[in-house]
C-alpha cells in the first residue's frame, strides 16, 4: 500500500482512531471536525482547504450529514457545510462515507469524484458483527438479574449479528433459540446447535424466553407477540431504523425494553475504527491503484 494523503472530515470517535491507525500505516493524514474528541492533536481545525489540498481519499462520518446539509461532526463545535465540501474537494478524489444521499453522489460524481457508501459494504457489515454481539452481551449482563449461564434467550433473525450473538451467547452457557424466516437458515440453526423457531411461529415460544434480542429491521415483534410475553422478559432491539419491536406496546405491557443502534462505535470506536481501515484498504485494492 503506497503512501498517499488522507482527508478525514468529521465522524464519530472511530473515525479519529482511523486516522490514528492511518497515520501508523505511514499515511499521510489531515482531520477536520475533532476538536471535542480529547486528542490533543485535534485540538483545532486547520483551514479546509489545507486539509483537502492534494487528497487522494476523503472520509467522512457514518452518518454522513447530519441536518440541514452538514457534515456530521459530534465532536466538534464548528458545523461543516456540505456545499464547502462539495465545492473544495479535488476532482478525480475517492469519498468514503455511511448513508450517503443519493443526490450527493450525483453532485460530488459532477466533479468526478467518486463515491462510495462504506455501511453497504458485506466485508465491513461481517467484521461490525463482532462488536455489535459483544455490545449485545454488555447491554444483557446489565439488564438481566439473572446470570447468562443456564438462562433461556431468543434472536430474532439469523443475519451476521445473530450468528456471531448465538455463538457467544452458547459460550456463556445460555440455552440459545433463534427464529428464522428461511427454512435453509432454520436447518442452519438446528446444525450449529441451536433450537430453530420459525419467525410466524414467535408466539408460541416468547412465554418461555428470558430476555429476546432482535436483529431485523422490519416490525416482527408485534402487540400479538409482546401480549404473550412474559412480564419479566428483556427486550433488546440491535436493529437500524424502523426496528423491529413494537415498543408503544411493549411499554404498555410494562415490559423492560432497550433499542440499542450504532453499538461497535459506542461499545469499541478503537476496533470499529480499525475495521473501517481495513474496509478502505479493500476498497482501494479493488481500485486498483486509480486513487
Amino acid at each position: 500500500m503506497y503512501r498517499r494523503k488522507f482527508a478525514v472530515l468529521g465522524g464519530d470517535m472511530r473515525n479519529i482512531y482511523l486516522a490514528e491507525q492511518l497515520k501508523k500505516d505511514y499515511q499521510y493524514v489531515e482531520i477536520y471536525g475533532f476538536d471535542k474528541s480529547g486528542k490533543p492533536w485535534a485540538i483545532t481545525n486547520p483551514p479546509l482547504d489545507f486539509v483537502l489540498e492534494g487528497a487522494r481519499v476523503i472520509i467522512g462520518g457514518i452518518p454522513l450529514l447530519s441536518d440541514n446539509n452538514y457534515l456530521a461532526t459530534p465532536l466538534s463545535k464548528e458545523k461543516l457545510s456540505l456545499s464547502e465540501v462539495i465545492e473544495k474537494v479535488p476532482q478525480h478524489a475517492l469519498f468514503i462515507a455511511g448513508k450517503i444521499p443519493e443526490q450527493v453522489i450525483k453532485q460530488f460524481s459532477e466533479k468526478n469524484v467518486k463515491c462510495v457508501d462504506i455501511v453497504e459494504r458485506e466485508d465491513l457489515a461481517v467484521l461490525n458483527a463482532v462488536p455489535s454481539a459483544e455490545g449485545a452481551i454488555h447491554i444483557l449482563l446489565q439488564e438481566l438479574p439473572i446470570t447468562l449461564l443456564g438462562s433461556r434467550i431468543l434472536i430474532v433473525g439469523y443475519g451476521r449479528i445473530g450468528k456471531v450473538l448465538a455463538r457467544m451467547l452458547q459460550g456463556f452457557g445460555v440455552e440459545v433459540w433463534a427464529a428464522a424466516r428461511k427454512y435453509s437458515d432454520l436447518a442452519w440453526i438446528e446444525a450449529h446447535g441451536l433450537k430453530p423457531v420459525p419467525i410466524h411461529q414467535l408466539g408460541r415460544y416468547v412465554s418461555d424466553m428470558d430476555a429476546i434480542v432482535n436483529t431485523v429491521p422490519a416490525l416482527v415483534i408485534t402487540k400479538d407477540i409482546l401480549e404473550k410475553t412474559r412480564s419479566d422478559c428483556f427486550l433488546l432491539d440491535l436493529a437500524s431504523v424502523p426496528g423491529g419491536i413494537d415498543f408503544k406496546a411493549a411499554e404498555a405491557y410494562g415490559l423492560k425494553t432497550k433499542w440499542a443502534m450504532g453499538l461497535p462505535g459506542k461499545i469499541a470506536p478503537l476496533s470499529a475504527g480499525d475495521i473501517i481501515r481495513r474496509t478502505i484498504y479493500n476498497i482501494l485494492d479493488e481500485e486498483g491503484g486509480a486513487f
